[in-house]
């Protein structure tokens, strides 16, 4: 690729990039404007957790995949822990998005669930101000049920 696209190729994406966070204000905005300043702040809560969260796992399967192109013997079990690795980290997304689409199913407004791809931790964020012993049992069932996670590894936590 020449120079020259190369540079108009780059100046399009950061356009587009200035365009995306001053859609992302603009909407803030009007919604605070609507006097809905606590469903903002836990929204954006949720979105930033996800966002983040999402970037970190992106970052490790770059470098994961990174190790498994290498070629050559000497590297063998390394690309055989790198392949464990990103199952591991597969296996985690897909049971949070499991749990997340079947706690909101519960009635929930928003669930951030984070499942540790190296342990069998799991930590619940739930967009409700005060939780019951009947919501946390809720939730402690359908981790139990769907992830054969028990209880005590089970972090629930309320914004």
């Amino acid at each position: 690729m020449k120079k020259g696209k190369k540079i108009a190729l780059i100046v399009s994406m950061v356009l587009v990039l200035v365009v995306a966070a001053v859609l992302n204000v603009t909407l803030l905005t009007t919604k605070n404007n609507d006097g809905k300043d606590g469903d903002v702040t836990q929204t954006s809560f949720f979105q930033t957790s996800r966002l983040d969260r999402q970037t970190t796992r992106n970052y490790e399967i770059a470098e994961l995949n990174q190790i498994l192109a290498m070629e050559g013997d000497e590297y063998k079990e390394a690309r055989q822990n790198a392949l464990v690795k990103k199952q591991k980290i597969v296996d985690a997304m897909e049971t949070e998005l499991l749990l997340e689409t079947l706690l909101k199913a519960q009635g929930y407004n928003d669930v951030l669930v984070t499942v540790n791809a190296n342990s069998d931790n799991v930590s619940v964020i739930v967009d409700k101000s005060d939780l019951k012993r009947e919501d946390t049992v809720r939730i402690y069932n359908v981790i139990s049920t769907q992830a054969a996670i028990s209880h005590e590894y089970v972090r629930i936590l309320s914004v």
